[in-house]
């Protein structure tokens, strides 16, 4: 109803404002036109008069041809208060409502007439002592015209307020029926059935771009959920295998009495557990502050090649037991603004993952680069082939191309990756992933730290 009302006032107005504009530019034409043809008639008089001082027969005969040329005229010659020559059409009752100081134009109402007139003083006439011409124009059927004009601009005015009323309440209404049912379709959707969609055969051309904006939404938010409902899932399975750990081992410790010893074991191995669940708490909770934007590096100037030199050390053991071999490439300066803890994090994410998947007796392959203003880090392992349609979701927390892989290791709780790239995107960088031809490739991409500025 309100964008009816609405429809309705638009219209009014642009129909008022219309009327308004004609009303007033057909006045002024016509005003215009009056005032030339008195202008004419006023200057073909003055040429008459100033041939003579005095009137005589010829001069009358000359004015009143003047005259009955054109039909609705009148005038009225004057010396001093005498009225020299007065038209038929000119009644006294008009000139006596015309004084000395009447404007040269005037318009003046007479009953039901109206005119529309000129008083033009002619000093070369009478002796010197000049005259006045008073000129007069009956425009009573013009004013008549514009009456009628302004009624039937009310009328039809009121009469089109009304069916543009009607008519935009059934189109608006017809036009809204999609939108309708899209509110409906909205209002049934649940957690549970985030797979309907809206079908874009029924819907007009100008909506399609809406509905399916609304479909992507419904199909962003079906993903969200699945994520989600995964994601709790993996949370209980990798809590519940730690928890089950303790308890058995608890329980069994307490079925019968021990020694010392046997009681120190059960408790460091209690211990580990409970290290390995105050890790990934920990990893959650920065998880979560990644979320809402409470990550804050300290910025300073660090060397992305020494740090990653570090790392490799670190994973020197672990690789040697796989027969794989580390290799370092660099090119260029490879300085970035960052935080050194938190990129020493990344880069061991990256490097432990690729250990972990590679295959053994290869060669992972570590590249430091500076392309522009972004210093590069690639890191590729020999090892299985990821699936593209996994790609994307590499960097989800809890996420695994094999669901069914459920190990017991702290550094496989799905979780290093997703901190990599919360890392990575606080240092207003990228992370990818390419896999093709048994070789996968991490890499992450981080800005150039800016060059210190050498004084003059």
């Amino acid at each position: 109803m309100t964008t009816t009302l609405l429809f309705v006032m638009v219209v009014t107005a642009v129909l008022t404002l219309a009327a308004v504009s004609f009303n007033y530019f057909s006045r002024l034409h016509f005003e215009r036109q009056d005032a030339q043809a008195l202008d004419s008639k006023v200057s073909a008089l003055r040429a008459i008069i100033t041939r003579e001082d005095d009137f005589d027969p010829g001069m009358v005969s000359d004015i009143q041809r003047l005259f009955d040329t054109s039909f609705g005229f009148a005038a009225a010659i004057m010396s001093g208060d005498r009225i020299m020559y007065s038209h038929h059409n000119l009644s006294e009752e008009l000139s006596t409502l015309l004084s000395p100081s009447q404007d040269s134009r005037w318009v003046v109402q007479l009953g039901e007439k109206r005119y529309s007139g000129i008083t033009e003083w002619i000093e070369e006439w009478a002796g010197g002592e000049g005259g006045t011409v008073q000129l007069a124009m009956d425009v009573t059927h013009r004013a008549q015209f514009f009456e009628m004009i302004r009624r039937w601009f009310i009328y039809t005015l009121i009469a089109s307020a009304i069916l543009s009323g009607a008519l935009g309440f059934v189109f608006i209404r017809r036009g809204l029926k999609p939108i309708s049912r899209l509110s409906k379709t909205s209002s049934m959707i649940t957690a549970h059935c985030l797979d309907t969609r809206i079908s874009t055969a029924s819907v007009p051309a100008e909506l399609h771009e809406l509905v399916a904006n609304f479909n992507a939404m419904l199909e962003r938010l079906d993903q969200s959920f699945l994520r989600l409902s995964n994601f709790s899932a993996d949370i209980a399975h990798e809590l519940r295998n730690p928890l089950n750990s303790m308890l058995t081992q608890t329980e069994v410790a307490l079925i019968q009495d021990r020694e010392n010893a046997d009681y120190k074991e059960v408790l460091y191995s209690t211990l580990e557990e409970l290290r390995r669940m105050s890790r990934m708490v920990d990893d959650m909770l920065f998880l979560a502050k990644a979320d809402n934007g409470m990550i804050t590096p300290d910025f300073d100037d660090q060397d992305l090649a020494r740090i990653t030199s570090s790392v490799l050390e670190y994973y020197e053991y672990a690789a040697d037991e796989k027969g794989i071999k580390l290799i370092m490439h660099r090119q260029g300066a490879a300085r970035v603004r960052g935080d050194n803890l938190m990129l020493r994090r990344a880069v061991s994410n990256i490097m432990s993952n690729a250990v972990r998947y590679g295959d053994a007796g290869t060669t992972i392959d570590v590249q430091l680069s500076r392309v522009g203003q972004w210093v590069s880090f690639e890191v590729s392992n020999h090892g299985p082939t990821i699936p593209p349609e996994h790609i994307d979701n590499l960097f989800d927390r809890f996420y695994r191309i094999d669901t069914a892989r459920r190990e017991g290791s702290t550094l496989n709780a799905g979780l290093g990756m997703a901190i990599t790239r919360s890392i990575v995107e606080a240092h207003s960088g990228a992370i990818y992933c390419q896999s093709a031809d048994g070789i996968t490739t991490f890499g992450m991409k981080l800005p150039v730290a800016r060059e210190p500025s050498i004084p003059a």
